[in-house]
């Protein structure tokens, strides 16, 4: 799964959606992306000027040539190479690692989202053991100064609010130990958007501490969304470095309310997708099943079929042994001592394996017991 090459666009990645797999973020510009689920490892690669948001991850999160980007991740390993002027909001179950980086500024996580917690969960990451501060730079000298700065103030939250799916959430405790507390609006009004996108690296803004009336919530005089959206203007939020100055804010479909039935149109498609997958895969999961049922009882009567053949062929090839052991198995006969010595012998036995052996030894037996007499 992937987000490739990509201008200008805000990109969704849905709760449900990636369950787990792994995803690659790469050659974007001016782009914003929600990872709102968690997945196994992830790459960031070439992206320019972006807002990358990245829920949690089993395994390694690598960011590769990024410049000029805002990012919240949370993975069991995070490393950066060749990475210029980003901004990082860090859960790092391990230490981080920066390689080739210059103007890194990383602060503790500071993401929520609906479903989060459930995620840490699943990815195998205790929200209890975050090491983002523990950052290793493999370009610092020797007690020198390191090539990032390190945020230990509490930040405003990038919250991400999703209709129909709760309230946002983050299990990981803040850097002074505090936790996240969802923004809850009184009855009859709207809390204002926090720059939710700001991890304390911009000038800061509203706190989302004060409340608007509902008839007319305005921000500096501009509209505010509807509490449960994402507004227009959530990924502007943080100062002008990400995105940069020029950039448009490109709506990701997700902006807008929900429908009458109360089910956004984005979940109703992701759902959607998601069950057809689920049938596919179960299709082609019965169809691999009545293949191989067949090709085991084609085995089956193959194995059958030759174990009768060779039980038919040992038991005519005992058939005819016993036929061919002539006369020798009903006793000697003859009139004397020299007859019945010679009846004892089948001289016309033809056996595949040599001579018969056994009609000779029961000749000398019989001599044995009977010594010829003179005739």
């Amino acid at each position: 799964m992937e987000f490739v090459g990509l201008k200008g666009e805000t990109l969704v990645k849905a709760p449900g959606s990636i369950n787990g797999e792994s995803f690659s973020i790469k050659h974007l510009e001016e782009c914003s992306v929600f990872i709102l689920d968690y997945s196994s490892e992830v790459e960031v690669a070439d992206c320019v000027n972006c807002q990358i948001f990245i829920g949690p991850v089993d395994g390694p999160a690598l960011f590769e040539g990024c410049s000029n980007c805002q990012v919240a991740v949370a993975a069991h390993l995070f490393k950066a190479n060749a990475c210029s002027t980003c901004e990082f909001g860090l859960y790092s179950s391990t230490q981080p690692a920066l390689s080739g980086c210059t103007g890194i500024r990383i602060a503790c996580w500071s993401g929520a989202y609906p479903g989060a917690t459930q995620h840490f969960a699943a990815a195998n990451l205790d929200p209890q053991n975050n090491q983002w501060n523990k950052v290793y730079d493999a370009d610092a000298e020797e007690g020198g100064a390191p090539n990032f700065e390190l945020l230990s103030e509490p930040a405003p939250y990038w919250e991400v609010p999703l209709e129909g799916q709760g309230p946002p959430e983050s299990p990981v405790p803040g850097p002074t130990g505090a936790m996240y507390q969802p923004t809850a609006a009184p009855a009859g009004e709207v809390p204002a958007a926090a720059p939710a996108a700001d991890f304390g690296f911009g000038d800061g803004g509203y706190d989302g501490s004060e409340a608007v009336p509902a008839a007319a919530p305005t921000e500096n005089g501009a509209p505010v969304s509807p509490a449960g959206a994402i507004p227009d203007d959530f990924l502007m939020a943080g100062g002008d470095h990400i995105p940069s100055g020029d950039a448009p804010t490109v709506g990701s479909g997700m902006l807008e309310p929900a429908a009458a039935s109360g089910e956004h149109p984005r979940v109703a498609a992701a759902k959607q997708q998601l069950q057809q997958r689920l049938k596919d895969q179960a299709t082609k999961e019965g169809e691999s099943k009545a293949a191989l049922q067949q090709a085991a009882s084609r085995y089956l009567e193959g194995f059958y079929g030759r174990r009768n053949q060779s039980k038919e062929e040992r038991i005519r090839a005992g058939r005819e042994a016993l036929e061919g052991k002539g006369n020798g198995e009903s006793g000697p006969t003859g009139t004397n001592e020299y007859e019945r010595v010679v009846s004892l012998i089948d001289f016309n036995l033809q056996r595949p394996s040599g001579t018969d052996l056994s009609r000779f030894k029961s000749v000398l037996f019989t001599c044995k017991a009977k010594p010829p007499t003179a005739a």
